[in-house]
C-alpha cells in the first residue's frame, strides 16, 4: 500500500454456486469498475470512490477493529482461477488491481462531507466533485493517464535489515520456512522454480508488468538461477528490463563465526554481480567463451525486449 497499490481478490470461493461475479462483493466491484472506466469527465464524475480499510487488532483482540487505508480506483480487473478449500478445488474468482491516490493535502483524510453529499439527490455531481480530496478531481479530470502522479507514496527505508527479516524463533512463520528448506534440502534446483514464483507474484504485486521466463541451467548458468522481463511504462514511454534471479535456500539458523555473535553469510554468486551490465534499458548477461568480459546473450531476443545482438 506504501506504493499506492491494492491487489484484492473478490469473494467468490470454492463452495459459492453463484455464477462468477454475481457474488456481493464481486458484483459491486465490477459495476464501480465501469465507472472507474468511464471515458469523460462526466461519467467519471459519478464514479463510485472506494474507501479501503483493513483489519488490526486492539487490545489483543482481532476482530471488531478496522484502519483506514485509504482512497482508491480501479485499474484493472480480471478473471482468474484460484484453488482453496479443505478439497484444495479450483474456482474460478476475480482479482482487481487498485490504485490508491494521494491524500497529501487532505493530511491523509478524506472528508465525510464529500461522502454524505454523494446521498444528496438534489446536488449535482458537479457540486458533490468540489468536496472531493484533490487528487480525485485531478483523476476525474485526467483519468487514468494522471495515476502515476496521483499515487499514494510513502517515504520509507529501502533496505530491511537482516535481523529484521528473519522469523522470530517458535512462530509459525520460522516453522513453515523450517519446513520449506527440510523439503528442498538436496533439491536446490527445485526451489529456484519456487523462487521464481515468488518473484513474480512480488513484483506484480506492486503493480507491475512482469513476464516469467524461464529457469537456467543446473550448472554452467553463470550466477543467474532463473529469467524474467519487468516491463515499466508504456508506449514510447515505456522499457523492458531483464531480471536475472538468484534462489538460496539456506538455514534460517546459520551458523556463528568462533567467538562472535556475528552470522557466517550465506553462499553468494559474485559472477551474477560481474556479469550484470545496463546496456540499451536492459541488465543484460553474460561472458565470451574464455570468460574474460561480459557480452550480450540475447536474452533480450529471448523474452520479446528486442533483436538481440
Amino acid at each position: 500500500m506504501d506504493n499506492g497499490h491494492v491487489r484484492y481478490f473478490g469473494d467468490h470461493k470454492a463452495t459459492t454456486t453463484a455464477a462468477p461475479g454475481r457474488t456481493t462483493g464481486n458484483a459491486a466491484l465490477l459495476d464501480a469498475f465501469t465507472g472507474h472506466q468511464g471515458h469523460t469527465p462526466e461519467e467519471r464524475a459519478t464514479a463510485v470512490p472506494l474507501l479501503l480499510f483493513r483489519a488490526v487488532s486492539r487490545s489483543g483482540k482481532v476482530k471488531g477493529h478496522v484502519e483506514f487505508c485509504g482512497l482508491g480506483v480501479i485499474e484493472r480487473a480480471e478473471r482468474l482461477v484460484q484453488w482453496g478449500g479443505s478439497d484444495h478445488a479450483t474456482f474460478t474468482n476475480y482479482v482487481y488491481d487498485i490504485a490508491l491516490i494521494d491524500l497529501t493535502a487532505e493530511d491523509d483524510t478524506v472528508s465525510w462531507a464529500w461522502i454524505d453529499s454523494r446521498r444528496d439527490k438534489t446536488l449535482a455531481d458537479a457540486q458533490t466533485l468540489e468536496l472531493a480530496p484533490k487528487a480525485w478531481r485531478e483523476w476525474v479530470k485526467h483519468r487514468h493517464s494522471a495515476l502515476p502522479r496521483l499515487r499514494r507514496r510513502v517515504a520509507r527505508a529501502k533496505v530491511t535489515k537482516v535481523p529484521e527479516q528473519r522469523a522470530k524463533p517458535g512462530t509459525v512463520e520460522a516453522k513453515d520456512l523450517e519446513l520449506i528448506y527440510k523439503h528442498f534440502d538436496g533439491r536446490k534446483h527445485d526451489f529456484e522454480a519456487v523462487a521464481s514464483a515468488v518473484a513474480a507474484r512480488v513484483l506484480r504485486g506492486a503493480g507491475n508488468s512482469y513476464v516469467e521466463g524461464w529457469l537456467t541451467r543446473r550448472s554452467g548458468d553463470g550466477g543467474a538461477d532463473f529469467v524474467g522481463r519487468l516491463d515499466i511504462g508504456s508506449g514510447l514511454a515505456g522499457a523492458s528490463l531483464v531480471v536475472l534471479g538468484q534462489a538460496k535456500c539456506v538455514q534460517a539458523r546459520q551458523p556463528r563465526h568462533r567467538g562472535t555473535d556475528r552470522p557466517c553469510r550465506g553462499p553468494t554468486s559474485p559472477r551474477l554481480d560481474r556479469r550484470v551490465r545496463h546496456d540499451r534499458g536492459l541488465l543484460r548477461a553474460g561472458t565470451d567463451r574464455d570468460g574474460r568480459r561480459p557480452v550480450p546473450d540475447r536474452l533480450d531476443q529471448r523474452l520479446g525486449t528486442g533483436q538481440g545482438t
